[in-house]
């Protein structure tokens, strides 16, 4: 049997991880300069990224990040296709209220772990 206060210290990690996931995503990007391709939108406590991938094969790939899975939503040879397909399911999220910003920059931060 669990005692409240197990109960309680479960429920911290559990809103901890849900906390973290977005940081752990930026954490990989750590100070980069991203330019103008990457979108962050969020809607109540629920985060989206969008972004353009150049591939080493003179491809570029519109990513739809979701729950912290990657999803390719569209690729083309030229960048400004890909920004377009990002710039469409920008509106959409919007349209739908969600509050959607351009990223120029990301920071890491440090997760503290409660046990």
């Amino acid at each position: 049997m669990i005692k409240r206060d197990q109960i309680t210290v479960e429920k911290y990690k559990k809103a901890l991880v849900a906390m973290a996931m977005p940081v752990l995503f930026f954490s990989s990007l750590a100070y980069a300069d991203i330019g103008d391709a990457m979108v962050l939108c969020k809607h109540n406590k629920t985060v989206r990224t969008l972004r353009v991938e150049q591939g080493s094969d003179e491809k570029c790939k519109a990513i739809y990040t979701k729950q912290g899975v990657d999803q390719t939503i569209g690729s083309a040879t030229n960048v400004g296709s890909c920004e377009e397909i990002v710039a469409g399911v920008r509106k959409t999220l919007e349209e739908a209220k969600w509050n959607c910003r351009d990223v120029k920059e990301a920071r890491s931060s440090t997760v503290i772990s409660v046990e």
